[in-house]
């Protein structure tokens, strides 16, 4: 569907008609799941850019308080979250949710993916330190962004007449090791973002960083050699 074509309409199992105008068509074409005719049966993104994000010390969480507050955490921390990527990262091909963390992808790494990828961080790191938890000190946003390569398929589910949509790829992998890294309200880098100029990184190469490189599985030589942090504030 081109982005200005009118909205469309799309037909439930019980026989109603739901109107989509361009703007949610492009939004949920972002999801895992996809119930429009779009067909691809892979795409190799050699300059995808992947920001995964996730909330220190949850597991302590969820072993000290009981269900309703969990669960009630969770669902804020996950809801606005989506809002966030939705306000900020509106030029992302693909997110998912995934309980305390995301992942967020932009197919191409320019100025404006970028420039989009810091301001979900940013704004996020900043709401939960500020309002969400505030009642749980110990919680807090970290994550990795890297520029990697990435693989885009799409396969079917007959029975259900979905599409399941997704990413693989040693970006992905790179992204979700390095935010181990990150401590509250960091953000960890590769070097091939920290020596793009659009990301302002501050290299690491400390013995206890060194040692956790060294340690993590599947990461090329390059990537052992010391961590870069962008900061907010």
């Amino acid at each position: 569907m081109e982005p200005n074509a009118a909205p469309a309409g799309r037909d439930s199992p019980d026989g109603f008609c739901v109107e989509l105008d361009a703007s949610a068509l492009a939004g949920l074409k972002k999801m895992p799941v996809d119930v429009f005719d779009d067909v691809y049966l892979g795409e190799v993104k050699p300059d995808a850019l992947v920001l995964c994000v996730d909330v220190r010390n949850f597991s302590d969480f969820l072993c000290s308080h009981d269900e309703d507050e969990v669960f009630a955490l969770i669902k804020d921390f996950t809801s606005n979250l989506l809002s966030c990527v939705n306000q900020y990262g509106y030029g992302c091909s693909y997110y998912k949710l995934m309980g305390d963390g995301a992942i967020v992808i932009w197919d191409r790494f320019d100025e404006a993916s970028s420039r989009e990828a810091l301001s979900v961080f940013d704004s996020y790191a900043e709401f939960v330190a500020e309002d969400l938890f505030r009642p749980y000190p110990d919680l807090g946003l970290a994550g990795a962004l890297v520029v990697e390569k990435v693989f885009k398929y799409e396969i079917s589910a007959e029975a259900s007449q979905l599409k399941y949509r997704d990413y693989v790829g040693y970006g992905i992998n790179l992204a979700c090791r390095l935010q181990a890294l990150a401590r509250k309200g960091e953000l960890a880098v590769n070097g091939r973002l920290a020596s793009s100029g659009l990301v302002t990184a501050v290299p690491d190469a400390s013995s206890g960083v060194l040692a956790e490189l060294r340690s993590m599985k599947g990461l090329k030589d390059e990537d052992r050699d010391g961590a870069f942090f962008y900061r907010t504030g």
